[in-house]
């Protein structure tokens, strides 16, 4: 029998859904004659040059994600909490004054997700972001997940970017999950890992959004664990890796990115409990 492809649906249909290819191809075909708009940038470090010009230098924008990798105990949280005070202002600028945000007057909001810890450790990481900014953001959103399963973690991320028209006043813009790892049962599981992977990505894009995450690396190789350490490595913007000085103090560095690569810093803890950037002190 002739097969008539001018009569073949363009859609396939799954177990789940009707996947319009049609609508895809347009989607996803780039216009090479367009100027495309410079992604949105959410924080930088430093400047670059470029035919001249300076322009900032990104290390989270929006429609991309970010991954802060160490070993166990190097103050990864302490850094996380540093970039979302940046981002959010105020008085974090004297503690970290390289690290400048790009939020301008609007109020987005910034969301950190621990899996971590228990609620009254938390809560004290959380105060620790506005302390560090001086005041009270009210479009700061913390969450303790470390009570839930594996899978409820991803599934509540999810949910909440999903509703976030109901849930929140002002569009969610910079998000903070310390630590992936823990969106799966078993981080050597490919096909968990790559699920984790996807809704990030998925995330990002859908909702143009910067996702920041944290994950431990192993000591024996020093890199991220698993196969969602590998997919991270590999999809991410910008990778903060931090290494503990001899003094204690932590070096920050930038192995990897998409753009220019930012000089490294150190940071400490201060009597106040909060970090700052030596190099100011």
């Amino acid at each position: 029998m002739d097969l008539n492809f001018d009569e073949i649906d363009k859609t396939i249909k799954s177990d789940e859904a009707i996947i319009d290819f049609s609508s895809l191809y347009n989607d996803c075909l780039i216009d090479l004659s367009e100027e495309m708009p410079r992604p949105e940038i959410i924080l930088s470090i430093g400047n670059y040059n470029y035919k001249g010009e300076y322009y900032p230098n990104p290390i989270m924008t929006a429609g991309e994600f970010s991954a802060i990798i160490a070993q166990s105990k190097a103050k990864k949280s302490f850094l996380k909490s540093a970039f979302l005070g940046a981002y959010i202002g105020g008085n974090a600028n004297v503690l970290f004054p390289n690290i400048k945000s790009h939020r301008g007057e609007e109020n987005y909001t910034v969301l950190d997700f621990d899996t971590e810890q228990g609620k009254y450790y938390t809560q004290r990481t959380f105060r620790r972001v506005q302390e560090m900014a001086g005041g009270i953001y009210e479009n700061y959103k913390g969450f303790a997940t470390r009570h839930l399963s594996s899978d409820n973690r991803l599934r509540l991320i999810d949910y909440v970017l999903s509703n976030q028209a109901t849930l929140f006043k002002n569009p969610v813009k910079l998000v903070a999950i310390d630590g992936i790892a823990d969106l799966v049962e078993n981080t050597n599981d490919i096909l968990m890992s790559k699920e984790a992977s996807d809704y990030v990505m998925r995330w990002t894009y859908e909702f143009n959004l910067h996702i920041t995450t944290v994950i431990h690396k192993s000591p024996q190789t020093g890199k991220p664990l698993g196969h969602l350490g590998t997919f991270v490595l590999k999809k991410a913007e910008t990778v903060i890796e931090l290494d503990i000085n001899e003094d204690g103090s932590v070096k920050v560095t930038n192995p990897y990115s998409r753009g220019y690569k930012f000089d490294e810093f150190n940071f400490d803890i201060n009597k106040d409990a909060l970090p700052y950037l030596i190099e100011n002190f």
